[in-house]
């Protein structure tokens, strides 16, 4: 754990922040002197990486801090900046509604914690796990599509709205809903659907991408009711039917399920993944071969690399046992540590984390 240890003390010092009698994540660049500080996405991140470390204030502080941004629905408001007098408020974009990959690493480090310390605070006042069954089924009520089983893209997705029809494979935690599934036994069968259909997803984008066996950003619902890359620009960027900057999360969530798991059903899309980012690796002639983003067939579409798209390759090579390739990777990481924000560096600790760490 020391290596571990290490990396969250620089991980910690770096991004996390006080605000009024919690903690926050902070998620941008100090340069940019931007209002926006932090978001639920970070906020899971770090509810996650201090439970994995066993460090019951830093978990706590973050708690509290997500109980005074809740929005009305019970779920993490997406973003928070500073308003008059520093007082953080609602950002700009997204309001009050939530995103749902922050909620689901909320809930799952509460279940986490609740096995690990039971209650929390000075009195015990925290219940961990009281706290995560109620945040689950607020994430079930809302952010999960009651007929495919899909998650949604957040508590906003209406079924009258274009945006229910779409899922994000960064939303596709499967070991998170591994332990609802475990944990919250009044939904254990939809926590079980939710899994199953996340998994039939990504056996179909394996079927469209066999060579590559990417996915992308986001996918849509066709009139088959059958999940298929989003053509064009759905919701972000002209990047949303590539494997871009949400993408990138996924040899890390389905790997990090593989690893608890070894769900046969998964093997495969992860298998295709390391052949071809193994492939793109030999081709770094001295530098990191694999860039910050993909056309599904393999093509790159960007010039440069991050830790984001990075750290998520060695944890599945790591997985998969490929350490030719582990060893590689980690040198490219090594050398990369400079050049890291916020999002990359907290991809790359959790990684590391659940590498070392059983649920």
């Amino acid at each position: 754990m020391g290596t571990a240890q290490n990396a969250y003390n620089e991980w910690r010092n770096k991004y996390l922040r006080s605000y009024q009698d919690g903690f926050y994540v902070y998620y941008k660049e100090a340069k940019e002197k931007l209002p926006e500080m932090t978001c639920s996405e970070a906020h899971g991140y770090g509810m996650l990486a201090s439970v994995l470390m066993r460090n019951q204030p830093d978990f706590d502080g973050l708690y509290r801090y997500f109980m005074r941004f809740r929005n009305q629905k019970g779920l993490m408001q997406w973003q928070q900046k500073t308003g008059h007098g520093g007082q953080f408020i609602p950002g700009d974009e997204g309001g009050t509604n939530c995103a749902t990959d922050g909620d689901v690493d909320v809930a799952t480090a509460l279940f986490l914690a609740k096995r690990v310390w039971k209650r929390g605070g000075p009195q015990g006042e925290i219940d961990y796990g009281q706290a995560a069954t109620e945040l689950a089924g607020c994430i079930w009520q809302h952010c999960i599509n009651h007929t495919t089983y899909m998650p949604l893209v957040g508590d906003w997705a209406d079924p009258s709205d274009d945006a229910y029809n779409l899922t994000r494979p960064s939303d596709f935690i499967l070991s998170g809903y591994l332990v609802f599934y475990q944990e919250d036994l009044a939904r254990q069968q939809q926590w079980g659907q939710v899994i199953n259909a996340i998994i039939s997803s990504t056996q179909t984008q394996l079927s469209l991408n066999p060579q590559t066996g990417l996915i992308a950003d986001f996918l849509k619902l066709d009139r088959q009711q059958v999940y298929l890359p989003a053509r064009g620009q759905v919701l972000e960027s002209k990047h949303d039917g590539d494997y871009n900057w949400n993408s990138c999360r996924v040899p890390w969530r389905l790997g990090h399920y593989y690893m608890l798991t070894r769900d046969e059903r998964i093997r495969g899309v992860l298998e295709t993944q390391a052949h071809f980012f193994a492939g793109q690796l030999a081709r770094g002639h001295g530098e990191c071969g694999i860039k910050a983003g993909y056309k599904l067939n393999g093509q790159c579409i960007a010039d440069y690399t991050d830790m984001a798209f990075v750290a998520p390759v060695s944890f599945l090579f790591w997985v998969l046992g490929w350490q030719n390739q582990l060893q590689q990777i980690l040198g490219d990481m090594n050398n990369m540590v400079a050049d890291n924000t916020y999002f990359g560096e907290s991809i790359a600790l959790l990684c590391l984390l659940q590498a070392n760490v059983v649920y």
